[in-house]
């Protein structure tokens, strides 16, 4: 005979794993449930005690329809189910940041999204597994999630990494960077903060040994050990010296391919047919002016050398206008990009 707490525990299997708000069911068909699943006989009376004791403890996410019966104003509870912390449509757009993420393997990923899933009932159903998402040749995601843990834990902590970076090459494999006496070359890096960007992660932080803002593709890091030492105060760190605490929103408007170094002021002129390629890329942190039928003149604050290679990409369209050392610039990579042709 199985105690309270353990019909108590079934019951809520049953409408964790077969019910959602579309999906309900009721006393009778918990009963069946549980004789067939649980090998569990459950009279009438107790299972609606079980299931009033559920509903009216407000901790289960239980829900039902009630009507009234009789003169004596006695309530009749039927058609239960439960409210899952995720609807349908949150889960698909977490199956679908699983699905952008370069990083991950398949099989993690695929191990991920049956995690998700179960948040749901069994009525839910993820595309996942009819989508072929593309990785990169590179995999390092053995790694990544510890790496990920100790970052996490040096930002809370304000303290200092050392770690060796690693690069691809032409036999598609990573090999650490080098010092000059040809061995492992090991860093030591500020963290700051860790953004997501395009199906990659990034750690955004400063070389111990510069006065700069760098990021670093967190899958190409390895070897971290967390150090006993502070990390530099934001402040001392160049383009920072006003701020105690890490903008993300404002780092990851200016920064729109994940690379180091200062943020200008641009102004740049452009085809109308690219706004709204403009306003997805720098996420409607750009103000327009001079708008005529066919151009327009736009103004935004951001990395100065991501946009050197956002112009690049979109010469066709845009023409840089300030500053003139961007202009210069620009054209230089372009004369320099027709010569190959030549």
């Amino acid at each position: 005979m199985a105690s309270k707490k353990a019909v108590l525990v079934y019951i809520l299997e049953i409408l964790r794993d077969e019910t959602d708000a579309n999906h309900t069911l009721s006393q009778e068909e918990i009963r069946s449930i549980l004789a067939k699943k649980y090998e569990l006989t459950v009279d009438r009376k107790t299972l609606g005690r079980h299931l009033n004791d559920l509903y009216e403890s407000d901790n289960f996410n239980i829900k039902c329809e009630e009507s009234t019966l009789g003169a004596d104003g006695s309530i009749r509870r039927t058609n239960f189910y439960m409210i899952h912390p995720f609807e349908e449509a949150e889960l698909h757009l977490l199956i679908d940041g699983l699905l952008a993420s370069r990083h991950i393997n398949p099989n993690q990923r695929q191990d991920l999204i049956n995690k998700v899933s179960s948040l749901g009932s069994r009525y839910f159903k993820s595309h996942g597994g009819q989508i072929n998402s593309t990785s990169g040749y590179l995999m390092r995601s053995q790694e990544l999630f510890l790496n990920i843990d100790l970052i996490e834990k040096a930002v809370t902590e304000g303290r200092k990494i050392s770690l060796v970076y690693y690069q691809p090459d032409v036999d598609k494999k990573l090999h650490p960077n080098l010092d000059a006496t040809g061995n492992e070359r090991n860093y030591i890096f500020n963290p700051y903060q860790l953004v997501a960007s395009r199906g990659q992660y990034y750690l955004v932080g400063n070389h111990d040994n510069h006065d700069d803002m760098s990021t670093l593709r967190v899958d190409r890091i390895g070897q971290i050990n967390v150090l006993d030492i502070r990390r530099k105060p934001l402040r001392d760190i160049q383009g920072y010296h006003n701020q105690n605490t890490f903008n993300v929103q404002q780092y990851m408007n200016e920064h729109i391919y994940m690379f180091g170094g200062e943020s200008v002021t641009v102004s740049f002129e452009a085809k109308r047919s690219i706004v709204n390629q403009i306003l997805d890329w720098f996420d409607g942190n750009v103000t327009f002016t001079k708008v005529t039928d066919h151009k327009v003149e736009c103004r935004v604050h951001v990395n100065r050398e991501a946009f050197k290679y956002w112009a690049l990409q979109y010469m066709q369209s845009v023409k840089v206008l300030s500053p003139s050392s961007l202009v210069f610039d620009v054209r230089e990579a372009i004369r320099d990009g027709l010569a190959q042709y030549v």
